[in-house]
């Protein structure tokens, strides 16, 4: 059922990316937003090569070859870093678009070349397993270097004229877009340090710790970021209290996570009850979401 639901998925971002290129108005095929939306949609497509090579891996060489864990890993970046933040930035940029805030192009061009380069060398520093020679850690350095510099031209481009921006979103909302930025700025150091040997073989020796920054990336800087989409446009309410709950399953998921690879790095034994602690922790995050999903239901109701 993994493999149906898997390939059913890759089909439909196949007829979702092509839907929308042929639907896009042409007026809109200008826009900072749509470039930064097209590429991700790219993105989306080429990291679908990686599940299709897994069987034919797994036919040929095995699932213990190193090309199984590469295909996987090249799926998730491309996944992650190319499709979801692209995407997530193309719709920050579409917002501003509305209200008339636009980067210059020249420097929303750097912007554009210095992501999509870090994009695609960063992709090298998930190679590093295979003890691949000195320039593989160098390349994947610049490429993490590169996003983190696309993300200050950003970060500076866009908000340094917090009057406009201050009018945009809801106190709530501004929160949220805060804390999205420290977690992405926290996932690209975290990037970086993986380009140095000594992280590098830290992190594939320990999966728990890339555990953790994929778990960082995904229900940190992607879910919240999708919450502030959601509640800006009205699709769905997010309730304080609820996302307040979210939280805290995703704080303590985090860190438990990163203690148990810290433990094993360190020889250290894990608490007493530490993985109910994380079951609970866990649970918190489907609550959290099924009861946000709830309370839109009764708000359309009660209207």
């Amino acid at each position: 059922f993994s493999i149906i639901f898997s390939t059913l998925f890759l089909f439909a971002s196949y007829w979702f990316t092509w839907f929308l290129f042929k639907n896009v108005p042409r007026y809109s095929k200008t826009s900072q937003s749509y470039k930064c939306i097209k590429v991700a949609l790219w993105y989306l497509v080429v990291s679908s090569l990686g599940p299709w090579a897994l069987g034919g891996i797994m036919n040929t060489l095995g699932g213990d070859s190193i090309w199984y864990r590469l295909a996987i890993y090249f799926y998730l970046h491309f996944l992650y870093n190319g499709w979801m933040i692209m995407a997530l930035i193309g719709m920050l940029l579409y917002v501003l678009e509305t209200h008339r805030i636009i980067m210059p192009n020249a420097i929303f061009k750097r912007f554009f070349w210095l992501i999509n380069l870090g994009i695609i060398l960063s992709f090298l520093l998930s190679t590093l397993f295979t003890n691949p020679p000195i320039g593989y850690n160098i390349l994947g350095g610049v490429g993490a270097l590169s996003q983190l510099s696309a993300l200050g031209i950003l970060l500076w481009s866009v908000f340094k004229d917090k009057a406009k921006i201050t009018v945009l979103f809801s106190v709530f909302q501004k929160g949220l877009l805060k804390l999205i930025g420290i977690l992405f700025a926290v996932k690209m150091l975290l990037q970086i340090l993986t380009a140095i040997p000594y992280f590098a073989r830290l992190a594939s020796t320990y999966l728990d710790f890339t555990i953790g920054y994929l778990h960082w990336t995904f229900l940190g800087v992607v879910s919240l970021g999708l919450f502030l989409f959601l509640d800006y446009f009205g699709f769905i309410k997010v309730s304080k209290w609820f996302y307040n709950l979210y939280l805290v399953g995703f704080v303590v998921t985090e860190v438990l996570i990163f203690y148990k690879g810290l433990a094993a790095w360190q020889s250290l034994s894990l608490f007493e009850g530490y993985f109910e602690v994380l079951a609970i922790g866990s649970l918190l995050i489907p609550l959290s979401l099924m009861l946000i999903i709830s309370s839109k239901k009764r708000s359309r109701l009660s209207n």
